[in-house]
């Protein structure tokens, strides 16, 4: 294990945390699978208080459709806006600065074969009946290394939709959208794609490339919650 893991032992919250299942497309290792990510007391604490928070609209055209965890101010790391706070609330927190952790970020780096840091933190997604997010790479600059999205779904059935599909891409196109002053990505993705279902308390471990894309099918019974941290090279 490197010498980050050595920094600190593995945080409380954390469970067995199993990779179980290695996505490679073409070669490309495009997912990894980690069940059991949470303790079952975290899982159970974290998935009470996403129902708690305040969340806003997410939408980008045709391309996107979600709401996002509402925030004290503009800053990516501004505090959660909370129904009530509550000490379940505060420990919720602290449950997700584990994805910050030097144990669990030493983890990913052996896990990808890169040295990696925080470059936005743990941010909570929640999709309700008709959302879906398309194709997208999560690489805005170089430096975008891996994106982590942990599922705390409870009891998802097929018939609910908002499955991850992963992938290589095909073809990108820019297209202009009025809330933004720079050109957007519509991509495609390549015939071979993967499926992988919302397992509860699982996290999928994308490693970014502009290559690499991944998507989300439409959620057909909400609420899907999830929570997603990008990293980046160190």
């Amino acid at each position: 294990m490197s010498s980050q893991a050595d920094i600190a032992a593995k945080p409380l919250e954390l469970g067995l945390f199993r990779p179980t299942h290695t996505v490679v497309i073409d070669g490309h290792v495009v997912a990894i699978r980690i069940e059991d990510f949470f303790s079952p007391d975290a899982a159970r604490t974290l998935t009470r208080c996403l129902h708690r928070l305040s969340y806003e609209r997410d939408e980008i055209a045709d391309q996107k459709r979600v709401s996002r965890a509402a925030r004290d101010g503009d800053l990516p790391d501004a505090a959660l806006i909370a129904s009530a706070e509550t000490p379940e609330m505060t420990r919720a927190v602290e449950i997700l600065n584990v994805f910050e952790n030097p144990w669990l970020i030493a983890r990913f780096d052996e896990l990808i074969g890169a040295r990696l840091r925080v470059l936005r933190p743990p941010t909570p997604y929640r999709m309700e009946c008709g959302d879906f997010i398309q194709p997208h790479d999560d690489h805005p600059s170089p430096e975008y290394r891996l994106s982590v999205a942990c599922n705390l779904t409870e009891q998802w059935r097929p018939p609910d939709g908002g499955e991850t599909v992963v992938g290589l891409v095909d073809t990108v196109a820019e297209f202009e959208h009025p809330e933004f002053f720079f050109p957007l990505k519509r991509l495609t993705l390549r015939r071979e794609t993967r499926t992988l279902t919302p397992i509860f308390n699982s996290a999928l471990l994308l490693p970014l490339t502009p290559a690499h894309a991944h998507a989300v099918q439409s959620v057909h019974t909400g609420p899907r919650f999830s929570i997603t941290t990008l990293y980046g090279d160190r």
